[in-house]
């Protein structure tokens, strides 16, 4: 693009939000143009830049969702991220945006040929004068944050393990080792900065006149803007009591129906949560107990069990030491990741079938693929603290129930096909063999669910119609659905 016309659209755009059909279909053009707006080291990277873009570009956690941008920006702040909605919107170039992009659908933190727009360098975590609120960037990750917190006595309501980014946790529900006592992450956020289509930043809160974008926000994802910050509630920190441990795979069924047996009596008391994983060398829990103690009563189900393997000696300590303890979790390198999710109210015989099915399915993986299942217990009182906290668009049930968050992994970008294939099998015979004991829920955890699931109309039809009325005021011309590459979107409704 000649030197002329590229200023001529620069001073277009410092002067009116209207830029003319310059660069119009033209992402070439359009990435030219940002690099030109966004002149800090990296606010713009082309594929032309080599280890830097490759770096950018890897930061996507599953290899499969690396997906080739023209160009990454990086902008610093909400008004840069302002100036790049602006351009997009009037370029009607494609675009993608990540956060810390754990998302392992591919497509919705990423893009072919179009503009990745990365929030990392929106990772501030500040807190308010009377530290009873943070401010925190959607691209921090939930190590920095509870990082800067923990020494200061307080924690917030966040993810469960470090690397995990802000942003797509807090839009998508968000799980917490504090979801009984507290909630869903979503129903822990005091105010939301958000930017709209037309470039206007705004501060969305229960209490002011953008109280439906706040609503909105609470289960309506990237439906109507980006956000550029969340104002978090903070919580005194204490230490927790923690115990991690493995049991055999001849105990699968036994321990399945001990976390059944936890959910009916030891999930009632708020301070415990269990993080639950069955690998193919058997099932491993995280015992949490937010005081210091030497046992919780809690978890008694699990103590019954008898013989298990200490992952490490059970201790006494901060969310920090729990942060060291989960973060290994988390593959890099060429790792491909794809899973998908469905829930269903808490029976021990139905959760011991579902992982009959799911061992069943994944006995026919590829050479060099694996799989885990994750079924995460989700309290009662989750669902009654949205409802206190001021009500969120998930349409969650009041009762004991599981969300699952299962995986494959592997590293052959030949074997997608296979994986793919296997992934809708167990979703269809898990969702089968709910429904057959009349315990399925429709609920489909945002987090954790697949590419073709139909999240947003899991919450319920009024739920969907207030998402759509939303998008459509602080979005009417659709640039959000016409422009973003992919996602849990009203189009797609």
């Amino acid at each position: 693009m000649a030197t002329s016309l590229r200023n001529a659209i620069l001073v277009a755009l410092a002067a009116t939000p209207t830029i003319q059909q310059t660069c119009t279909g033209d992402v070439k053009c359009t990435c030219e143009l940002l690099r030109d707006v966004l002149t800090e080291v990296n606010g713009t990277v082309l594929p032309s830049d080599g280890d830097t873009y490759k770096d950018i570009e890897d930061e996507n956690y599953s290899a499969a969702c690396r997906l080739p941008a023209a160009c990454i920006v990086s902008p610093k702040n909400a008004q840069e991220v302002s100036t790049v909605v602006k351009i997009l919107s009037q370029t009607g170039a494609k675009f993608a945006i990540r956060s810390g992009g754990h998302n392992y659908i591919p497509g919705f933190a990423s893009v072919d040929e179009g503009v990745l727009i990365s929030l990392s360098s929106l990772n501030s975590t500040e807190l308010s004068e009377d530290k009873k609120t943070a401010k925190i960037g959607p691209g921090n990750r939930w190590q920095a944050v509870y990082e800067a917190l923990v020494p200061e006595g307080l924690v917030v309501v966040g993810g469960r393990v470090g690397p995990v980014g802000v942003g797509g946790l807090m839009l998508g529900g968000g799980l917490s080792y504090f979801a009984t006592q507290r909630g869903l992450a979503l129903d822990n956020v005091k105010s939301y900065e958000v930017v709209l289509a037309d470039g206007a930043i705004v501060t969305a809160s229960a209490d002011n006149e953008y109280s439906d974008l706040y609503q909105g926000l609470r289960g309506g994802a990237s439906n109507f803007g980006i956000v550029t910050s969340y104002e978090l509630y903070t919580y005194p920190a204490r230490d927790f009591y923690v115990d991690a441990r493995a049991y055999s795979p001849n105990q699968t069924s036994d321990f399945l129906r001990a976390v059944a047996e936890y959910q009916k009596e030891g999930q009632l008391d708020p301070s415990s949560s269990i993080s639950v994983q069955l690998l193919e060398s058997g099932p491993t829990i995280l015992l949490l107990y937010n005081e210091p103690v030497q046992q919780a009563k809690a978890f008694d189900a699990f103590y019954a069990l008898g013989t298990y393997q200490p992952i490490v000696p059970a201790f006494n300590g901060s969310l920090l030491d729990i942060m060291a303890l989960t973060g290994s979790r988390f593959s890099t390198g060429e790792t491909r990741t794809y899973g998908e999710t469905f829930s269903h109210k808490t029976d021990a015989d139905l959760m011991v079938e579902l992982y009959s099915i799911f061992t069943e399915e994944t006995a026919s993986l590829p050479s060099g693929a694996s799989a885990v299942w994750v079924p995460n217990s989700i309290a009662a009182s989750v669902a009654t603290l949205g409802k206190q906290h001021g009500g969120n668009l998930l349409g969650l049930e009041e009762v004991p129930q599981q969300w699952y968050e299962w995986y494959i992994t592997w590293t052959e970008p030949t074997q997608d096909r296979a994986i793919w294939d296997i992934s809708q099998r167990i979703t269809q015979r898990c969702t089968d063999a709910a429904k057959a004991k009349d315990l399925l829920l429709p609920y489909l955890f945002m987090n954790t669910a697949g590419k073709t699931q139909d999240v947003l109309n899991s919450y319920g039809a009024d739920n969907v119609e207030f998402i759509k009325a939303a998008a459509a005021k602080y979005d009417p011309g659709r640039v959000f659905q016409t422009l973003q590459n992919d996602g849990f979107l009203v189009r797609n409704l």
